[in-house]
């Protein structure tokens, strides 16, 4: 009785064990890195302008053009 007893317990133990860490793990992929970002600008007329940029690129608008774009981080914006 007792054979069985401790079985059924660990069975119960991996099978917690298990629960917990499959958790961890989606919990992790949830604080990923953001793929976008939002970037804003305001325009000559003073109205904001916002789009989207990846999480690695730059934000960048041009005034004159009235247009946002985006560059890779390393680059500088015209």
């Amino acid at each position: 009785m007792r054979w069985i007893a401790a079985m059924f317990l660990s069975l119960g133990l991996a099978l917690a064990f298990t629960i917990s860490t499959s958790g961890d793990a989606e919990a992790k992929r949830k604080k990923a890195a953001p793929k976008n970002k939002l970037c804003s600008a305001t325009t000559i007329d003073n109205k904001k302008v916002s789009f989207r940029c990846k999480a690695s690129e730059k934000c960048c608008y041009d005034g004159l053009m009235a247009k946002g774009n985006c560059v890779p981080a390393g680059q500088v914006c015209f």
